[in-house]
């Protein structure tokens, strides 16, 4: 997927890239990468993780830490465990160090 892309599969987003404001609700995110060991045909790999906003920060949870995989299949994957969840966006290879901060909860 090209940066920035958007793709909908079954009623759930897929993002490319970094989301640009905090996040409202639990997110999926999707990491995929390619190493090529020598004297090897290169694999790609896949990791998933769910952020969840709490407070003023976020809380994060490795779903799949690693897992070797086409990349439509680990899409595929995603999907599924979102539409389980009910989270409704995916980023792919987002930059989490980069989330917009949560406002914190506001008591009354």
């Amino acid at each position: 997927m090209p940066s920035g892309s958007v793709l909908e599969r079954q009623g759930v987003r897929v993002v490319q890239g970094t989301p640009d404001e905090a996040l409202s609700g639990p997110t999926l995110f999707l990491r995929l990468w390619k190493v090529a060991p020598p004297d090897a045909p290169a694999r790609t790999l896949a990791s998933l993780s769910m952020v969840r906003p709490s407070g003023g920060d976020y809380l994060h949870k490795d779903l799949i830490p690693e897992l070797e995989t086409e990349p439509m299949s680990a899409i595929d994957k995603a999907v599924a465990i979102a539409q389980r969840g009910g989270v409704t966006e995916i980023y792919v290879n987002a930059d989490l160090a980069k989330l917009a901060r949560p406002e914190p909860a506001r008591t009354l």
